[in-house]
């Protein structure tokens, strides 16, 4: 393809995919590496994305998501938190799990596979830095959105996570409203453009 091609249609980058799908770039760029969303590769290498390919995936997704209620796995130490956020999401129409260690959170991956894993940084034993390694570093878990959540945000602690393939990482006290966008995927458009 020619930059002459590239410059005639409407491309985005993975920081502007990103932006608009509310996600990491390391994220799309995995979304792109296992062909759910397709790019094209410009000379120098880089990934460019079609608007139009970019609105396709985010309505698929959507659709996917509205099939049936999305599972969703909270690991999380803290009890209170972990039950206070269950209560929510299920008011919120999604079925839910709990772990309250990362050991126990890789048997529920297994018995309970969510779609999304909703995983706290510092616990005792096996953080969520090497839940989050193991969930991508699997076959039969690779697919499985990890939003992680830490009481103690750091640009290390986010910018580390990202690194190991979460999409996200919330600052506790959890905002409903943050973490309710978090999970979802917003249809995009380019209304006000």
């Amino acid at each position: 393809m020619s930059k002459t091609d590239l410059r005639d249609k409407s491309y985005l980058t993975p920081n502007q995919v990103a932006e608009r799908l509310m996600v990491s770039p390391i994220t799309v760029r995995g979304w792109a590496l296992r062909g759910l969303l397709k790019a094209e590769v410009t000379p120098g290498g880089h990934r460019r994305f079609l608007i139009s390919e970019v609105e396709r995936f985010a309505r698929e997704r959507h659709a996917q998501d509205r099939q049936r209620p999305q599972r969703i796995l909270i690991v999380d130490d803290n009890q209170s938190l972990a039950r206070y956020l269950q209560d929510f999401l299920v008011s919120n129409g999604y079925s839910t799990e709990i772990s309250f260690d990362g050991f126990d959170a890789g048997w529920k991956m297994q018995s309970f596979q969510p779609d999304i894993l909703l995983l706290d940084l510092m616990m005792p034993r096996l953080n969520g830095f090497d839940v989050c390694r193991q969930v991508r570093s699997n076959a039969d878990t690779r697919h499985v959105r990890v939003i992680a959540m830490t009481g103690y945000p750091s640009h290390s602690n986010e910018n580390r996570i990202l690194a190991e393939g979460a999409e996200r990482c919330l600052n506790k006290p959890i905002d409903e409203q943050v973490l309710t966008a978090a999970i979802g995927l917003p249809v995009i458009s380019d209304a006000g453009r």
